[in-house]
């Protein structure tokens, strides 16, 4: 079967949770079934050699346009020969009905059994076929039935983790990238779940997604990343150190702003305050005072809390401006002034960086565009932050330690 031609999927949802105890096998097992349907859906969508072409997902009765139909199937349960052959009879038949309503397409049944090995089948007769089929046999016409073996096709398919593996290993060629890819996965795997929990059946045609559309998402994705599961699976010195890779060409240049969350975890003997100094130290020193511009941070935290955080940079000799935010008569004229820097030895700077609340942040009516804007925590929207589209990085979740990695 030509894998640069458009066909859809078609999967059987048990449920949209993803996390499950092994002990309760039938579920497990359906949901381990109904993300091996997602995984093949992703090398068939990353197949296409026209990023244009549509492949369809779980649509009703299987009835796509162009060539291709195919029903997956996946099961870890231990079955008989027997067993097995019935599984595949019953989803044959349902590929028969389809077919005779258009004969026109390539019908395939993509199966896992556990313990068969990977292989493809092709009916080389009718009785071939009548044997499958049983009693159902008589069901239809020998000529039908020989149409129908010309275009069907039975796979006997990998298992769940070399599919993954699979899947993997395309992301990492197609889009050039390392770790990263695990990241992607989740992403892609997400916007197709959306597809189908956000599109009823009576608007089941929405139910499709092209290569288009997904090298955007990952191309959308590169600038934000997911802490999730995925942090664990690589490991926390890789994790940060991908993370660090990621921050590795922050231009001190930009106007850029940090917005920090209220949901950072703070595991660590330093404090906002000593984060704060490292970000001043490192990109607004004296040995690029001519060029450099302060960054502007943004605190989602109480006042009580951000007030604490002034005070230490005080102690820590970080000057910074605030627009008088700390005195309660916020002055956003004063806040938008550039420092006043002094070249010549001793070199001086009425301030190294910018620190107010989120809340305050909200209320400035005019406010100038950044050129880059980073956000750890996944309490900002994004799109409403600022009247015009900006490029961003952004962490939903992260502790405090892992951001002095960042940024030491």
């Amino acid at each position: 079967m030509p894998a640069t031609k458009p066909y859809s999927i078609r999967a059987t949802k048990k449920t949209t949770t993803y996390s499950i105890m092994k002990t309760e096998d039938g579920a497990y097992y359906a949901i381990k079934g109904f993300i091996y349907q997602f995984d093949k859906t992703i090398l068939e969508i990353l197949n296409q050699n026209d990023e244009n072409k549509f492949v369809k997902i779980e649509q009703e009765q299987d009835l796509e346009y162009e060539n291709y139909v195919v029903q997956v199937k996946y099961y870890e349960t231990v079955y008989t020969k027997p067993q097995q052959k019935q599984k595949i009879k019953d989803a044959t038949l349902k590929l028969m009905t389809d077919f005779a309503l258009d004969e026109t397409k390539q019908y395939c049944l993509f199966v896992y059994f556990n313990g068969e090995d990977k292989k493809i089948i092709k009916h080389s007769s009718v009785s071939e076929l009548d044997k499958l089929l049983g009693s159902k046999s008589n069901m239809f016409h020998s000529s039908f039935k020989e149409k129908f073996i010309k275009n069907y096709t039975l796979v006997y398919a990998t298992n769940f983790q070399k599919q993954f593996n699979n899947v993997i290993n395309m992301i990492k060629s197609e889009y050039n990238c390392k770790e990263e890819a695990f990241i992607y996965h989740a992403i892609i795997r997400n916007h197709l779940l959306n597809l189908i929990t956000d599109n009823s059946k009576t608007s089941y045609t929405q139910r499709q997604c092209n290569k288009k559309t997904i090298t955007n998402i990952v191309n959308q994705t590169k600038s934000k990343i997911i802490h999730s599961a995925y942090a664990k699976y690589l490991g926390e010195v890789k994790y940060t150190k991908f993370l660090k890779k990621q921050l590795s060409n922050i231009n001190y240049t930009y106007n850029n702003y940090i917005f920090f969350g209220n949901n950072i975890t703070e595991k660590s003997t330093f404090s906002f305050s000593h984060l704060i100094k490292n970000i001043a130290d490192k990109y607004f020193n004296y040995k690029n005072l001519s060029k450099a511009k302060p960054f502007t941070i943004i605190v989602d935290k109480p006042q009580k809390e951000l007030l604490e955080i002034k005070k230490q940079l005080i102690r820590l000799n970080i000057r910074f401006n605030d627009g008088y935010e700390g005195y309660g008569e916020f002055s956003e004229q004063i806040f938008k002034e550039q420092p006043l820097i002094r070249i010549s030895k001793p070199q001086k700077t009425s301030f190294s960086v910018r620190i107010i609340s989120f809340k305050t942040f909200k209320n400035i009516k005019t406010i100038n565009l950044p050129d880059m804007i980073y956000i750890f925590g996944d309490n900002f929207n994004k799109k409403t932050l600022f009247d015009e589209p900006t490029t961003y990085f952004s962490i939903d979740n992260i502790e405090l330690n892992q951001m002095f990695e960042l940024f030491k």
